[in-house]
This record gives C-alpha cells, structure tokens and sequence, in this order.
C-alpha cells in the first residue's frame, strides 16, 4: 500500500532551484503536491484571533500559503496542474496582483478568486515549472499583508511506494 511521504526544507525567494527541481520530479510522475509557508518575523504575526472573531472573520491567513498541485491521469482524461493562495489581502486578489505588476500569464485560468476561499489558477501542461514557481512566490509575497522575510519553507508531499 502506497503512503504519503512528507518532505520539506527552506529556501530563499531569489534561489528556488530546489523547489523546481521538486516541481519537475512532481510533475514528471503526476502525484503529489507542494505547499509553500512564506517566512515571517514572529514580531510582525498580530496576536490569535478569538475562536468567535474568526467565525465572522472575512480573511484567513495574514501571511500567505501557496500550494502547487500537477496534473494527474484520472482514468481517461488529465486534471490540469493548479495553484492555490490563501491569503488575508481581500477580494479580488487577481486585479490586485495586476496593479503590483503580478500580471496573470497567457493562457492561465483564473478558476476561484474568492475572500474566504483564496485564489485557485490552472495552469496549462508544458509550462516550464521556474516560471510556475516564480509566478507563485511573487504573487503570493504581493498578496501578503505582513511583511515577509523573503524565506520560504516548501513542505513537499508524495506517495511512497514502501
């Protein structure tokens, strides 16, 4: 029986060769996925929310985690490759990355942009995955409402086949 294998390591936002090389291995064998925490100084994290404050809360996380998920072969068709933001900068996160010059790439699907829910991409297969990653850490460092360190700890989930 296959079961999840979790690996993670820390990288800098100018330096993400290892997440790419993570990327590649990922989308060579259509399983697993990656989520990407953006560092920040415990001095800058505001203080918990109350358990009730969060239920009529209208944002989530103030710093921001992205997930990057290829596509996989189910049966007969292929799921597109998907990235995910939660972040706590408001709605429309797709025209305010366009006014920090986060522009959405040709061909990109914008498939949810939503307060609560994040912002979730489709990216078309064949995209080389140092763009995919260079796209993800910028627009995920602009919709951030902390400032961020410019570390990112990449926590790297896959099937074993132990």
């Amino acid at each position: 029986m296959a079961r999840r294998q979790v690996e993670a390591f820390e990288f800098r936002e100018e330096d993400p060769r290892r997440l790419v090389e993570v990327m590649e291995r990922l989308a060579e064998a259509r399983s697993g996925w990656v989520n990407l925490l953006a560092g920040v100084r415990p001095e800058d994290v505001p203080d918990p929310v109350s358990p009730l404050g969060a239920i009529f809360s209208s944002t989530s996380a103030d710093a921001p985690m992205c997930t990057w998920v290829p596509g996989r072969v189910l049966r007969r068709r292929t799921e597109p490759t998907r990235i995910g933001i939660s972040h706590s900068s408001g709605p429309r996160a797709v025209a305010r990355l366009a006014g920090l010059g986060v522009e959405v790439p040709a061909g990109w699907r914008v498939a949810q942009d939503h307060l609560r829910r994040g912002l979730v991409m489709v990216v078309p297969e064949g995209e080389e995955a140092s763009a995919v990653a260079g796209w993800i850490l910028r627009a995920g460092a602009a919709l951030s409402s902390l400032p961020l360190t410019g570390e990112w700890r990449a926590e790297v989930f896959e099937r074993s086949t132990r």
